[in-house]
């Protein structure tokens, strides 16, 4: 029985990782007000690879942006201005973004090469091995407890939204990408100590949020599992995606004429 079809069935129990693809799996996690999509992926498996997107990319829906790279899961990332461009760094495997990149201090990075990843607070430092990074904020976890004070408003902070954010163990062997539903009758959403209370049962040992509300997408196989805020999905300014190794071709940016 394929994935999508143990979906539709709803024979895939709550809480259940289910293998989506080498080194990528999948769960819905339903209790206590919550309804949270997971995807686990092993960094170390050779038959994947994380990418971010490429400077031609921004603006595109989390479908769309799956659909173009043949992304066996998907997700939204950093938050964006009216032209859909990031506010803060992004890196594809070119490198950085070259135009209209606003770096804001307070802003981390969520970074990925082959077989390494990292996440920092509060600064973008790029590395050689980076071949995917993408900026958030704020950091929800950090030397595997959640952050106790976390900034924002009481709007922002400690209301509940849809949420997205993305986790690696302590060993950095295992990323986790998560999206939380909210804005829906039967949920709410996550306030963000409850989004890092979450990372922390998952393993996360350090985690940062990105950018959430209608935004919130995520992507598995074929199709957008979450229930997309505003009723259809937004565009986005930049996006994460889990691919197969053998579709990562490195730098592929078109020179302008």
């Amino acid at each position: 029985m394929s994935f999508i079809l143990c979906l539709l069935l709803a024979a895939c129990a709550s809480g259940q990782w289910q293998p989506v693809a080498a080194g990528v799996d999948y769960q819905r996690i339903t209790r206590d007000g919550i309804d949270v999509h997971v995807t686990r992926v092993d960094l170390r498996n050779p038959s994947v690879r994380v990418v971010a997107t490429s400077e031609d990319d921004h603006g595109m829906t989390v479908s769309d942006f799956a659909k173009k790279r043949r992304a066996i899961v998907a997700i939204n990332a950093d938050y964006f201005d009216e032209q859909t461009r990031p506010i803060g760094l992004t890196l594809d495997a070119c490198g950085v973004w070259t135009r209209g990149q606003k770096v804001p201090r307070k802003e981390g990075l969520v970074a990925f090469g082959q077989r390494l990843a990292e996440i920092q607070r509060n600064t973008m430092k790029t590395r050689r091995w980076m071949t995917a990074g993408v900026s958030g904020w704020p950091m929800l976890n950090q030397g595997c407890d959640p952050i106790a004070k976390l900034p924002g408003s009481d709007h922002f902070t400690r209301a509940p939204h849809p949420r997205t954010a993305v986790g690696l163990s302590k060993s950095g062997r295992t990323a986790y990408f998560v999206v939380a539903e909210g804005r829906q009758e039967d949920v709410g959403g996550m306030t963000l100590p409850e989004l890092a209370a979450f990372m922390d049962d998952l393993g996360a040992c350090t985690a940062m949020n990105l950018d959430g509300g209608g935004s919130s997408a995520m992507w598995v196989e074929d199709r957008i599992v979450n229930r997309p805020s505003d009723g259809v999905e937004r565009k986005v300014g930049n996006h994460l995606a889990i691919i197969a190794a053998k579709d990562f071709h490195g730098c592929e940016r078109k020179e302008k004429d």
